[in-house]
């Protein structure tokens, strides 16, 4: 067992098994509004919230599952016992003092940590339907137009139909003009979407809707435009036969396309190809460019790993013409990176292939300098 799940069990546990204990304060005052029913619990179950809270945030969901079951028996046990305020004020005996100096929870008490328990099931029940969904954008070209459909695009592996709402939900669209010097321009822009966002998932399938429609824009004198959206939101909601769930986290994985100048040709390059080249020394700035367009998006890491292998000999400034292409194929935007420094960029290209030939990821040998 990890030490670190090892502590948190151990808390957990400790706080659940301690019996109720004084407050040197005395019993804590009920306010009203929301959060009045976390603030009023007793003193004694601070630890087991506290440790509940924890998993939560370490997103231990298996941890936080067992610590409600553990919290929610005990709190049902001192529920039969524990007497109200009112009840304490009419009587004489020990268990009326105690409870009215804080040394053991009232009945207000108890209740105020079975709602607070309630909440907190709440999240985890929504985490858990989370986990079995996965989301993300495609972006679907119009037929005979310069257009690009922006669709949010969820799989369910739960075993009943649910529905997920982001709140206040908004696109964030990226554009990289790259031209055939390697001249990167960026742009970005973010449109709120006015219509709430709701996508519905039958149980064990797939389900789509679309969120916006979006201008194709590669400028003249552009090699190509690479555009990304990514759905942007406060948290939302999933609901299940008609019973809400809080999501706090929604993660959308962002959609990409390349779209690519006329002049060029739109045939996909192998990434051996790339690779000769700069091998061969015979690949100006424009032509290598191209040929990094041009390899699929799901072909790019085996592109750079080519690379890595290919600059380990040769000189710095041979590594120059090649930059632009390793910015392309390794996503990185604007001010990211190094710049054009042939030096960072070859130790990068090095210090990747490296750390995945040492990490099993690929078959090589590590390289020598």
């Amino acid at each position: 067992m990890p030490p670190r799940l090892f502590t948190l069990l151990a808390a957990a546990a400790a706080a659940l098994l301690v019996p109720s204990c004084a407050s040197l304060a005395g019993p804590a005052p009920a306010p009203a509004g929301q959060g009045a029913a976390l603030r009023a619990i007793h003193v004694s179950y601070a630890a087991a919230v506290e440790a509940l809270k924890e998993a939560l945030e370490e997103d231990d969901l298996l941890l936080a599952r067992s610590t409600t079951r553990q919290l929610q028996g005990r709190l049902n046990r001192e529920l039969d016992s524990a007497i109200s305020l009112p009840q304490a004020r009419t009587r004489t005996d020990n268990v009326a003092a105690l409870t009215l100096s804080g040394d053991l929870p009232s009945r207000e008490s108890v209740e105020a940590a079975l709602i607070a328990l309630e909440r907190f099931e709440n999240i985890i029940d929504g985490r858990e339907r989370l986990r079995a969904v996965s989301l993300r954008i495609e972006l679907r070209r119009r037929p005979g137009e310069e257009m690009v459909e922006a669709w949010l695009t969820g799989e369910s592996a739960w075993t009943e139909a649910l529905t997920i709402r982001p709140f206040a939900a908004s696109i964030l669209i990226g554009r990289l003009h790259i031209d055939k010097g390697g001249f990167e321009v960026n742009w970005t822009e973010s449109v709120v979407l006015e219509d709430a966002v709701e996508l519905s998932l039958p149980p064990g399938a797939a389900a789509s809707r679309l969120l916006a429609a979006l201008p194709i824009q590669v400028p003249v004198g552009a090699m190509a435009t690479r555009m990304s959206v990514t759905l942007v939101c406060t948290g939302g909601e999933l609901e299940q036969a008609g019973e809400p769930f809080p999501a706090r986290e929604i993660s959308v994985a962002e959609g990409e396309r390349t779209d690519i100048a006329g002049w060029i040709p739109t045939g996909l390059v192998e990434p051996q190809r790339l690779v000769q080249l700069v091998e061969q020394g015979r690949g100006a700035t424009d032509v290598l460019l191209e040929c990094a367009i041009r390899i699929a998006p799901s072909r790019r890491e085996e592109a750079l790993d080519g690379l890595g292998r290919a600059v380990q000999t040769l000189p710095p400034e041979a590594v120059g013409p090649v930059v632009p292409a390793i910015r392309w194929l390794m996503g990185v935007r604007g001010v990211d990176g190094f710049g054009r420094d042939e030096r960072d960029w070859k130790e990068l290209l090095v210090e990747r292939y490296d750390r995945r030939v040492e990490s099993g990821e690929l078959e090589g040998v590590p390289a020598i300098r």
